[in-house]
């Protein structure tokens, strides 16, 4: 009996991988790979671009490059620009965070479709003040130190959003 239910385990466990790689792929080359992306990038340079300017303070000018889809905010204190690509839209997060929640089959549709509009919004959330505070960093640190902030914060957020939002999702769907 209990062969039978460790064999039935390891099924739903391969289910659910695949279920997850397959949503991941279709998820994250739709986000970064099509016309939406230049949105979204554009999305999180203005906004981040205004929190910089009217939350922090700091005097900042944004700019768009069409031909590489990317965000670039130009602060006046720094003698560099600071471009957002790809992994500071939090696409990658929301791609595994959307993918892990499709993925799980013993919830219902209505219930896993909820959570990926509210993991939507927190990754939005989130990412802004990422690249915002980060911003605020680097012109406040040397560039060494503000790097592995950049670094850190990346990861920090990245595992607290996706582990965070996953484990409410189970909890809160049961």
């Amino acid at each position: 009996m209990k062969k039978k239910k460790n064999k039935s385990i390891l099924i739903k466990g391969f289910i659910f991988l695949g279920l997850f790689l397959l949503y991941f792929l279709f998820i994250y080359i739709i986000l970064n790979l099509s016309f939406l992306y230049s949105y979204i990038n554009y999305f999180f340079g203005i906004t981040s671009n205004f929190v910089i300017n009217y939350i922090f303070l700091i005097s900042s000018s944004f700019s768009f490059d069409s031909f590489s889809s990317t965000s670039v905010i130009t602060i006046t204190s720094i003698s560099y620009p600071i471009y957002i690509n790809s992994l500071c839209t939090g696409l990658l997060e929301l791609s595994i965070l959307a993918s892990a929640i499709l993925a799980t089959t013993f919830i219902s549709w209505k219930k896993r479709l909820i959570w990926i509009f509210v993991s939507l919004g927190v990754v939005i959330v989130f990412n802004i003040i990422r690249i915002s505070f980060t911003t605020f960093l680097i012109t406040k640190l040397n560039l060494e130190t503000a790097s592995f902030f950049h670094g850190f914060l990346f990861r920090f957020f990245m595992v607290l959003i996706i582990i965070g939002v996953y484990y409410l999702f189970l909890r809160k769907s049961k």
